[in-house]
């Protein structure tokens, strides 16, 4: 095992402009911690929709949001520039509050998205962020995304823990185990052996990913944050070469991952 050799795949990762990463590894009951511009602050993209998630559950907990509420599709405003994945389904039809979660979190839909937003209120999301103490998130409302504003890999692997809890946030949690298979992490993770897929989704110059590796003999945490890139494809491969050579430094193999990645 070498922290050396992960430090250096940090590094070689983190070259490029506009490029953070931070790395958590708990193997044989050490916990090692890595990184590179872990603080520095990106677009938050798709990232807030943890937040978001967090706060629906919260309100559904709480008594005053109804998950069994259903919501006609015609409803959620879905538009030609959403390319939404409610654009697969009979619009006559109706979902439940709990799909919209689910939806949101595992394509990253937007339409899904500002209802939730509309439904829970921007303050209680943003309550959310504070009680986490993700003191670099910064979250506001946006017409097109439901939620907009920004963030750093320390606090998106907070909100990923938080959301990936399947006891206190079931729903998100499922969610995030279904979701729509990426090009990132996975590709440098695994060999075959993934059970749980990703959900991936960009911006212009913009690409993230964050993940929870359950690894055969430890966990691994890991969030990519990006920025100006010229090539989001180019910069998803090497979101995967650097975690394979991070796992490898420290003797782990996948089995299975929980990833959200901005969009």
């Amino acid at each position: 095992m070498s922290a050396a050799a992960a430090e250096q795949a940090l590094a070689d990762y983190a070259a490029e402009p506009g490029r953070s990463a931070l790395v958590r590894v708990s193997v044989d009951g050490r916990v090692w911690e890595g990184g590179v511009a872990a603080d520095a602050v990106h677009p938050a993209a798709s990232l807030l929709k943890l937040a978001v998630a967090i706060a629906a559950e919260e309100a559904v907990a709480h008594g005053s949001l109804d998950a069994t509420r259903r919501i006609p599709i015609a409803e959620l405003g879905a538009t030609p520039a959403d390319r939404s994945v409610l654009d697969l389904l009979d619009p006559a039809r109706d979902v439940s509050v709990a799909e919209l979660l689910g939806l949101m979190l595992g394509s990253s839909d937007n339409p899904c998205t500002r209802w939730l937003v509309e439904l829970v209120g921007l303050p209680q999301i943003a309550d959310v962020v504070a009680r986490l103490e993700c003191a670099k998130t910064t979250i506001d409302a946006d017409a097109e995304f439901g939620v907009r504003g920004t963030t750093t890999c320390r606090d998106a692997l907070t909100l990923l823990a938080a959301a990936s809890d399947p006891v206190r946030h079931p729903a998100s949690a499922r969610a995030l185990r279904h979701s729509i298979r990426n090009s990132r992490i996975p590709l440098g993770a695994t060999e075959g052996d993934i059970q749980i897929a990703h959900k991936t989704g960009t911006l212009a110059g913009v690409a993230h990913d964050v993940a929870v590796l359950e690894c055969a003999g430890g966990t691994a945490q890991i969030a990519f944050l990006t920025q100006d890139q010229h090539d989001t494809l180019v910069t998803g491969y090497a979101m995967g070469l650097c975690t394979r050579q991070v796992l490898t430094a420290w003797g782990l193999s996948v089995r299975t991952t929980t990833s959200v990645a901005g969009g």
